[in-house]
């Protein structure tokens, strides 16, 4: 199976942005945190909704609050959130310098 169908139209941005949002509850909140616009917040959450055909929030005076089938998408966003910290931390500890450095020889260039 090529790679382009495992996960479809699926952009990772949409769900790092809906875990953000589930964590932070306001547009704005989740924003700061991110260090975007409260539209781009909007834009990615509305993307990811409109992708599996359900409302992953309900829209309230005082901020998002997860729907059933949001809080069922929390669920396996927060393992795929997990997994891709993971994997970067794996490659950020294969990054540390090792070993010894040679000394120079006086006179040597």
């Amino acid at each position: 199976m090529p790679d382009k169908k495992r996960t479809g139209q699926l952009d990772w941005e949409d769900v790092r942005y809906f875990v953000a949002l589930a964590r932070y509850s306001t547009l704005s909140e989740t924003a700061r945190a991110l260090r975007v616009n409260h539209a781009t917040v909007a834009r990615r959450i509305a993307s990811l909704e409109r992708l599996i055909g359900r409302a992953l929030f309900d829209r309230r005076a005082k901020g998002y609050v997860l729907t059933a089938e949001g809080k069922a998408v929390l669920r396996e966003a927060n393992a795929m959130d997990e997994a891709a910290l993971s994997v970067l931390r794996r490659l950020d500890a294969g990054t540390e310098l090792s070993g010894s450095v040679p000394s120079r020889r006086a006179g040597s260039r």
